[in-house]
């Protein structure tokens, strides 16, 4: 396939990205930020698509902490399920974007942020068909979810964290520090009810909540509605992750070449290999 293939007009990507990660920084590098109280230590992400060339987020940052810290922290971006729209903290705006990569259109999904509430993101997440994104942050206990057809942004207080979203509710906790988790499905019209309790910050919500993951024994995939079991993962594999309402990532050590991701169909049960290679920094987006 030709570049000119794999491009809209004026250059911009019609393909669907299939994984993001920080672009290399010198570890060294450690300037004051934009605002006053804050580093901004690490600029730029790089996203892969299938053919051609990378897509370069020069303004995105990935690292950054309080200038009383003495480390900065990773800065979460978000590829949506489709691979066409990207949610990144723009270094120039103090304030989450989202960028739809086939017409270029930006739109904010934040207010302008402090240093407080930058260094205490949380999480970023979309909806499975990218239309929603929220972003959610320590300070203050809040969580801004926006419509991004629509441009409007709704503030949710007391939500620390947010594991996923509809166009008409959220899955969220109140708890900041990550354990003790209490998971709410929150409704945009004001009402809540508990889903579960968990010790530990859960990563195993699908981007429709349609399903989870138990990291039991074994690791199976269960039916969010009913708590029904529907698939036994394979028990060679390790780190299960979603990467989509259907798709699963999970770590495959034995692959002869080195570490390596394998896509799972939540549906089915196939295995399909991906070509992506191992990082604890990776983001994914439409994989396969």
């Amino acid at each position: 396939m030709g570049l000119a293939a794999c491009q809209g007009a004026f250059g911009r990507n019609i393909q669907a990205v299939t994984y993001g990660e920080p672009t290399s920084c010198p570890s060294d590098l450690s300037e004051s930020g934009p605002a006053a109280g804050m580093v901004i230590d690490c600029v730029g992400w790089t996203l892969h698509v299938p053919f051609g060339m990378d897509i370069e987020l020069s303004t995105a940052a990935s690292h950054a902490g309080s200038v009383s810290m003495f480390d900065t922290d990773p800065v979460p971006i978000e590829i949506t399920p489709d691979g066409h729209r990207v949610a990144y903290l723009d270094v120039r705006e103090l304030r989450y974007l989202a960028k739809d990569l086939r017409s270029g259109f930006t739109r904010p999904i934040t207010p302008r942020l402090t240093p407080e509430e930058i260094v205490a993101i949380t999480s970023v997440v979309s909806s499975a068909d990218s239309r929603h994104f929220a972003v959610s942050t320590r300070e203050n206990r809040r969580t801004f979810v926006t419509d991004f057809e629509t441009g409007r942004t709704r503030t949710l207080n007391q939500v620390c964290w947010a594991y996923g979203l509809t166009g008409d509710s959220l899955m969220g906790s109140a708890g900041c520090d990550g354990q003790d988790v209490s998971i709410d499905a929150i409704r945009f019209d004001g009402t809540a009810a508990r889903f579960r309790s968990e010790e530990e910050r859960p990563r195993d919500l699908s981007a429709d909540l349609r399903w989870y993951i138990d990291f039991g024994e074994p690791t199976s995939v269960y039916e969010t509605a009913t708590g029904r079991r529907v698939r036994v993962l394979p028990s060679e594999l390790s780190e299960f992750q979603w990467a989509g309402a259907d798709t699963l990532v999970a770590r495959d050590a034995d692959i002869e070449d080195g570490d390596d991701y394998i896509a799972i169909d939540a549906r089915t049960g196939e295995l399909i290999s991906i070509g992506i290679p191992y990082s604890d920094s990776i983001v994914f987006g439409k994989v396969r």
